[in-house]
């Protein structure tokens, strides 16, 4: 020890007796530790190492199941090796699909081959007590994707005064499914997870997954949607009114001749033309009813508008033949 520290340190143990007492806690536990770490790495301990697991595939192939992310291997060796355990990182175990497919759409891994391979990527001097999980076991297909539609499962609700307007934008309307030939033929769409969206303000934009199928592979995982929602506004409009069911050679002259409707439309609809027609049946004239009066009913409504009203529900007619 340099003369300078230990002289300081002797200087420290006189001060007083409570620092001497602290001083002499502190030096036990160091040479304690010292001791306890020359035995200790100095015999044989078990230490369980995360080994990370990444496959080699040809790129017709897929795997109809997960392989591993991680195997837990239980690794016996002297205790100072496992330092390299703990301050390097540990090496991956890459799995190539030739080394270990079947030939008959099975990729098997057992026990003692995992022990093998696991044995050239750890230190040569350890010993593999336990891994697991033990074996790897999973079928894969080498048959091309079948494409089939995704189907939506969207409840959308906006707030009272917004509306929908607009079909649902999927960013792609099917997807590939991979599987044995069997398991394919009975698939003809896959659905998304239930979403459920309630007093939207906005228009709604997801990422949705789409809902798996035991024993198969679906690519893509996921889509984009897009529910368009704009803010409804309360709009008056003069509407022509129509006469329908006329037999030929009788004209129905109606006095007024246009109605006052009003209505809510999406925000963006506003400088367009109504699109709502309103109409009179001449097939509904009743010339037993006192006066000659005809009702008035709404025809076509664009869909995205609500609370469609007309100013009044009948006119006055006169019917011209020719």
């Amino acid at each position: 020890m340099n003369v300078k520290l230990w002289d300081k340190f002797r200087e420290k143990m006189q001060e007083s007796p409570r620092t001497r007492s602290v001083l002499l806690y502190i030096s036990f536990v160091i040479i304690s530790a010292v001791f306890w770490s020359f035995l200790t790495f100095n015999r044989d301990v078990q230490l369980d190492v995360e080994v990370p697991v990444e496959m080699s595939l040809p790129k017709n192939v897929h795997l109809l199941a997960k392989v591993p992310d991680t195997l837990t291997v239980t690794v016996k060796d002297r205790g100072y090796r496992f330092l390299t355990y703990l301050f390097q990182k540990t090496p991956k175990l890459t799995l190539r699909f030739t080394d270990y497919s079947d030939g008959n759409s099975n990729f098997k891994i057992d026990q003692s081959h995992l022990k093998k391979a696991l044995a050239r990527i750890l230190h040569k001097n350890a010993t593999i007590v336990s891994v697991l999980p033990e074996s790897i076991n999973i079928k894969f297909t080498d048959l091309p994707g079948k494409k089939v539609p995704v189907k939506t499962d969207i409840i959308v609700e906006p707030r009272e005064d917004y509306t929908r307007y607009g079909a649902l934008i999927q960013s792609q309307d099917s997807v590939l499914v991979f599987s044995d030939a069997k398991t394919l033929s009975e698939i003809n769409e896959v659905y998304t997870y239930h979403v459920e969206e309630t007093d939207l303000t906005d228009t709604l934009r997801r990422r949705v997954t789409i809902a798996p199928i035991n024993g198969t592979v679906i690519e893509p995982r996921a889509i984009d949607i897009v529910v368009p929602i704009e803010k409804l506004k309360s709009q008056t409009r003069n509407v022509k009114i129509v006469v329908r069911n006329a037999p030929p050679g009788v004209k129905m002259l109606l006095f007024p001749s246009d109605v006052e409707v009003t209505y809510r439309s999406p925000v963006s609809r506003i400088t367009e033309d109504a699109g709502i027609t309103a109409v009179v049946d001449y097939n509904s004239v009743d010339n037993s009813t006192p006066g000659n009066k005809v009702k008035v009913m709404i025809g076509e409504t664009p869909a995205s508008y609500q609370d469609v009203k007309l100013s009044h529900d009948s006119v006055e007619y006169i019917i011209e033949r020719h």
